[in-house]
């Protein structure tokens, strides 16, 4: 008879087998390791608990012990270390993990990264495959101006629809693969475009502060 843990992974708590949650844990050693020179490497891979965590929930039953095979089962679709240029701790304990073929679905999220005010037509723009968000914006503002509903059916999406917070709400929403690649792309690529915004910010600052100096 295997052991029992208590473990809370990604803010959710689960009893997991002592074989599954050593498995469990050199992953999570594998990828911190991995993505530790990376920047926001705390939420790269704390993103990447949460999906796991996600994954377990939708393939449990209620008061279901985490088992081996569903730990290898979030391997497969979360990526062996491998498949997203990482050096596991013992390479042969994901030899005979498959690639998962599970599809993901899009989810309609607002995006609040590319927005004037909710984020709702950039989201309604990513989930259509609208390349830029400016022509689901023209069609809300011509729905608003020209037939009157468009600001009530902007209101109710704004409720209706959550805000993609996370990597994985992102890719979610464009209905990309979550995986461990893909996640610590979007970070990456999230944390570089908000340097550059800032350090835009800080260009203007300054040339505010010459304007004001001169005067």
């Amino acid at each position: 008879m295997n052991d029992i843990k208590n473990i809370n992974l990604g803010g959710y708590p689960f009893a997991i087998d002592m074989q599954a949650h050593h498995a469990l844990e050199d992953y999570l050693d594998t990828i911190e390791d991995h993505f530790s020179r990376s920047q926001g490497n705390q939420e790269i891979v704390s993103d990447i608990e949460s999906r796991i965590a996600e994954i377990f929930k939708d393939r449990q039953k209620p008061l279901e012990v985490v088992s081996l095979k569903d730990v290898h089962e979030a391997i497969a679709i979360m990526g062996t270390p491998e498949e997203f240029g990482a050096s596991s701790y013992d390479a042969e304990d994901y030899d005979d993990i498959p690639k998962s073929e599970w599809v993901f679905g899009k989810k309609l999220m607002r995006e609040p990264e590319d927005k004037v005010l909710g984020g709702v037509c950039s989201g309604l723009s990513a989930y259509f495959g609208v390349e830029d968000p400016i022509w689901v914006r023209l069609i809300m503002a011509g729905l608003i101006f020209g037939m009157g509903v468009g600001f009530g059916l902007y209101i109710i999406l704004w409720i209706a629809m959550p805000e993609a917070q996370t990597a994985s709400d992102r890719l979610a929403m464009r209905g990309e693969d979550i995986n461990i690649e893909n996640i610590g792309k979007e970070m990456e690529s999230g944390i570089e475009t908000f340097t550059e915004s800032m350090h835009r910010f800080g260009e203007k600052m300054t040339e505010f502060g010459d304007k004001m100096s001169r005067k």
